[in-house]
C-alpha cells in the first residue's frame, strides 16, 4: 500500500515562518512502489441532501415555490431548524390562516381559511381559501430565481371557486411593478391550470446570499401572486414555478452543467442527516399523490417532488453512478412512524431498483414509468448513526451491528436486501478513527465491533470527515496561548489535516485486513472544512484559496491511500450552487469557489479512458508540528507544508503529480525528483494561485459569478532538468498540477484547468452523456 506524503519536516510548530522569506521542499518518486489496483474515478462525488435551503428545490430539481400544497406550517424565533426562507422571516407579513412563507394580500373585506382536502398531497396538506367581500385579496410568496438564465417560467396550479369569474397569477417586482401576468377562469370544480410567464425584464433586485459574508448573487428578488377581486371565495392548491430551461422539465440546468464541468462522478442520495428520516416511498409515483413532509433534520417542508426515480433520472442526465443511503431508523416513535425503514422496506427498494417486472416492486417501478430495471449497485445502511444528532441513533456498535432487543441490526438489512440481489455492494456506517468526542462512542471500538460482527457481511465502510476547528471560543483562546499561535497558525493546521487523515485510513485498512475483511473499501461519503474562527478572524472555508488546498489535500490521501480509499464525496459543491435560505450556516453558494475548481482540477485527469496507479510521493523540507486541535486532531510531528500525491498511468509512460502548499505566509520552492526515464521530457504545468499579493495570505472570498477573481489559473509547457528534476515556486495555498511526458514528445495535455467556465459559458447541452 502507498502510503506516501507523511514524510518528515524540519519547522516546529512554535517556529513560525516569517511572511514573504520563502522556505524549501523536496518531493520523491519511487516508482517501485506503485499500487496494483487503479485509482478510482469514484473519488470525486458530491453530496445531495435536502436541506430544504435551495439545495434540491431548485438547487437540482426546478421548483422555485415554498410549501406548494399548503403544509400547515408556522413558524417562531423558537424554532430549531430555521425558518428555511430565503428571505428575512421578520420581512414576511403573518396570517394565523395563510401557511408559512406564504403571506396575504388583504384589506377590508379579505379573510382566509386552511381547509382540509385539495388536489394534491391530500392526506398531509390543506388547500387555501381566500373570501372576498367586495374586496381585492389572495395570497403572495417572495421567491428567487435566475433571471440572469432565462425570463420564462413555467407555472401550475389548482383554482375552484364560488362568486368571482377569474383569478389573476402575476410576477411581480418587491415594489409591486408586474413583470408577468395572466388570468384563468374561475369554476366550482377544480380545475389545474398550466402556463407559460415571461418577464418583461429582470426585477433589477439582486439577491444577497451567504453566511460567512454578504455576497451578491446573479439571482432576482421577485413575488408570485395570486389574487382575485369581488365578492366570493377561490380556493387555491398545488402551485409550482419552474423555470421554463430547466432539463426534462424538472433538472436546474445550470447544477447539471457545473457536474458535467468538474467531472463529478457520483451523487450521494437522500443525504446526510436527511436520510435517517426519510421513507424512498414518499418520493415515488405521480407528484400530486407524494406527502408533503416535514423535514425532521433540517426543518422546512420537503414536496418530495425529487424521489428517486428523478434522482436516478438525473444520474442517467449527468452521467453520474447511482449510490443510495437506506435509512437505519427501525423504532421511531408513533409520531414519525411514517419513516420507519424496516429490513423488508430495504429489500424492497432494491427490488424496486434491480427487480424485474416479474416482481411486485419491479412491476411498481413499471407502472411508475420506467420498465427496465435501474441496476444499482452501490448501497449504505445508515448515515452517522453514531451521532446523538441523527434520528435512530444508537451508541452502542453491537446494537448496530447485530441488533438488539429494542433495535434491528444492520446484518438482518444486509441478509434481506442480499437476498433480492446479491450483485449488490452494501457498506456498513463505519467511525472516522479520528473522531475523538465526548457525546459519541469510541471510534475504535465502533470499528472493531463492525469487524467482528459483521465482518463475513462487510463490503466496507462508508464514514465521515468534517473539521469544525475549535467551536468553543474559551477553549479556542486556550489552544492560541499553549501554542503561541495566532489566526494564521490555526488556519495552517486546519489546512494540513489531510495528512493526519490518510494516515488514520491506513491504519483503519490495516486493522480490518487484521481482522480477515477481504477486499476491504473505504467510501468517505462526506468531507469539508467548515472551522469555527475568531470574530474578524481569516477564515478558511471552501469559498477560500486556504478551502482549496484542503480539498487537496483530502484528495492527495485518497490517491495515496487508493488500495481501499474508493469513493468519496465532498460536501455541498456543486449542488449547493443556489442561494441558501435565510440563516448563519451554510456556506456562500458561488460555485467558482476554489473548493470546487481544485475538485475539477483533480477530476479532469480521470475524465479520459486512462487508467492510473498511485506511486510513492515522498516529501521532505519545511513543515511544522500539528498541535492537538480540538477534538478530531491529534498531535503529529514533522508534518511537511508541501503536500503531494503521484499516480503513473498503466502503461508506465505518463505521470502525474499533484501538489499544494499549506503555508499561508509564503511560498515554497518546491524541487519534485523524478526518475531518471524522464530526464529532459516535456511537463504541462497548470498551477491554481491565489491571486493577492499580500502576505499572510489574505482569506478572500471569490465574488464574481462569471470568472475566477480571488485565484487564477495558467498552464505552461516546460521541460524536466537532464537530472530529472523540476524546481518550482508554489505559492501560499495554491494547488498545481503536472503531467509528464508519455512518451510521444509532449505530454497528453488536459485541456481541462477544473474552472468552471462560469455564467458566460456554453450553455448546457440537454442530453444525456454516454
Amino acid at each position: 500500500m502507498v502510503v506516501a506524503g507523511a514524510a518528515t519536516g524540519t519547522a516546529a510548530a512554535d517556529s513560525h515562518t516569517e511572511s514573504g522569506e520563502g522556505i524549501q521542499n523536496t518531493v520523491s518518486l519511487d516508482l517501485s512502489e506503485r499500487t496494483e489496483d487503479a485509482v478510482s474515478d469514484q473519488l470525486f462525488g458530491r453530496l445531495c441532501e435536502h436541506y430544504e435551503s435551495g439545495t434540491i428545490y431548485p438547487g437540482v430539481y426546478s421548483e422555485h415555490v415554498k410549501n406548494n400544497s399548503f403544509y400547515p406550517r408556522t413558524w417562531s424565533e423558537d424554532d430549531h431548524f430555521g425558518p428555511k426562507t430565503r428571505f428575512d422571516p421578520d420581512s414576511i407579513v403573518r396570517h394565523e390562516n395563510v401557511p408559512f412563507p406564504w403571506e396575504p394580500v388583504d384589506g377590508s373585506g379579505v379573510s382566509f381559511e386552511q381547509r382540509e382536502g385539495g388536489v394534491a398531497a391530500v392526506d398531509t396538506t390543506n388547500y387555501q381559501r381566500v373570501s372576498l367581500e367586495d374586496a381585492r385579496g389572495g395570497i403572495s410568496q417572495k421567491i428567487v430565481l435566475p433571471d440572469f438564465r432565462t425570463l420564462g417560467y413555467d407555472l401550475s396550479f389548482s383554482v375552484r371557486g364560488d362568486g368571482l369569474e377569474s383569478v389573476t397569477a402575476a410576477i411581480t417586482t418587491l415594489d409591486g411593478e408586474t413583470l408577468a401576468t395572466t388570468d384563468v377562469d374561475v369554476t366550482d370544480g377544480w380545475t389545474r391550470h398550466e402556463v407559460a410567464l415571461e418577464l418583461a425584464e429582470a426585477s433589477g433586485d439582486q439577491y444577497v446570499a451567504g453566511s460567512v459574508a454578504d455576497v451578491e448573487t446573479p439571482y432576482g428578488e421577485y413575488v408570485l401572486e395570486f389574487t382575485a377581486e369581488g365578492s366570493g371565495h377561490v380556493d387555491l392548491d398545488w402551485i409550482m414555478l419552474g423555470a421554463d430551461d430547466a432539463i426534462n422539465g424538472k433538472f436546474n440546468p445550470s447544477t447539471v452543467e457545473l457536474m458535467r464541468e468538474q467531472n463529478a462522478t457520483w451523487l450521494k442520495w437522500p443525504g446526510g442527516n436527511f436520510t435517517s428520516q426519510y421513507n424512498w416511498r414518499d418520493g415515488i409515483g405521480p407528484l400530486d399523490e407524494r406527502p408533503m413532509r416535514f423535514n425532521h433534520a433540517w426543518g422546512g417542508v420537503d414536496p418530495n417532488y425529487f424521489g428517486l426515480d428523478e434522482y436516478l433520472e438525473l444520474c442517467e442526465i449527468a452521467d453520474l453512478t447511482p449510490r443510495l443511503t437506506i435509512g437505519w431508523w427501525d423504532n421511531p416513535g408513533e409520531w414519525a412512524s411514517e419513516r420507519q425503514i424496516l429490513p423488508e422496506d430495504a429489500a424492497d427498494w432494491v427490488e424496486y431498483c434491480n427487480g424485474s417486472t416479474d416482481t411486485e416492486m419491479g412491476a411498481l417501478r413499471a407502472e411508475n414509468g420506467h420498465p427496465s430495471p435501474y441496476d444499482v449497485e452501490h448501497w449504505e445502511v445508515g448515515n452517522e448513526v453514531w451521532g446523538p444528532w441523527q434520528r435512530g441513533h444508537t451508541a452502542d456498535p453491537s446494537e448496530y451491528a447485530s441488533g438488539s432487543e429494542e433495535r434491528i441490526g444492520f446484518n438482518e438489512y444486509y441478509d434481506a436486501m442480499m437476498a433480492v440481489d446479491d450483485s449488490i455492494t452494501i457498506l456498513a456506517d463505519g467511525m472516522d478513527p479520528g473522531y475523538d468526542e465526548a457525546n459519541t462512542p469510541d471510534p475504535a471500538e465502533w470499528n472493531s465491533t463492525l469487524f467482528e460482527e459483521s465482518g463475513d457481511r462487510l463490503d466496507g465502510l462508508d464514514l465521515h470527515r468534517y473539521n469544525w476547528g475549535i467551536e468553543d471560543q474559551e477553549a479556542r483562546d486556550a489552544w492560541f496561548d499553549e501554542n503561541d499561535a495566532d489566526a494564521i497558525d490555526y488556519n495552517e493546521v486546519l489546512v494540513m489535516f489531510p495528512t493526519q487523515f490518510g494516515v488514520l485510513m491506513d491504519e483503519l485498512s490495516t486493522e480490518a485486513a487484521e481482522a480477515g475483511i477481504e477486499d476491504f473499501r473505504i467510501n468517505v461519503g462526506e468531507y469539508g472544512l467548515f472551522p469555527s474562527v475568531d470574530e474578524d478572524a481569516p477564515y478558511p472555508g471552501p469559498e477560500t484559496m486556504p478551502g482549496g488546498s484542503y480539498i487537496a489535500g483530502m484528495l492527495n490521501s485518497f490517491i495515496r491511500q487508493s488500495e481501499t480509499v474508493v469513493e468519496a464525496s465532498q460536501t455541498w459543491v456543486p449542488v449547493r450552487m443556489f442561494p441558501p435560505e435565510f440563516t448563519e450556516s451554510p456556506p456562500d453558494p458561488n460555485p467558482l469557489a476554489p473548493a470546487g475548481s481544485v475538485f475539477g482540477l483533480y477530476s479532469a485527469v480521470f475524465e479520459t479512458n486512462a487508467e492510473w496507479h498511485a506511486v510513492d510521493a515522498d516529501v521532505d523540507g519545511a513543515g511544522r508540528t500539528i498541535p492537538d486541535t480540538g477534538p478530531r486532531i491529534d498531535r503529529m510531528e514533522d508534518v511537511p507544508y508541501v503536500d503531494a500525491a503521484a499516480m503513473q498511468n498503466k502503461r508506465g509512460k505518463e505521470l502525474c503529480v499533484f501538489l499544494t502548499n499549506r503555508n499561508l505566509r509564503t511560498h515554497s520552492e518546491v524541487t519534485i525528483d523524478l526518475p531518471e526515464k524522464y530526464a529532459g521530457k516535456s511537463v504541462a504545468i497548470t498551477r491554481h494561485r491565489a491571486t493577492a499579493s499580500e502576505r499572510p495570505l489574505p482569506h478572500d472570498f471569490q465574488d464574481s459569478w462569471e470568472e475566477p477573481d480571488v485565484y487564477a489559473v495558467d498552464t505552461a509547457i516546460e521541460s524536466v532538468d537532464r537530472d530529472g528534476s523540476l524546481t518550482l515556486e508554489v505559492g501560499p495555498a495554491s494547488v498545481v498540477r503536472l503531467l509528464v511526458d508519455n512518451d510521444h514528445g509532449r505530454p497528453a495535455t488536459i485541456g481541462d484547468d477544473g474552472v468552471w467556465s462560469g455564467l458566460n459559458g456554453n450553455e448546457c447541452d440537454r442530453r444525456p452523456r454516454k
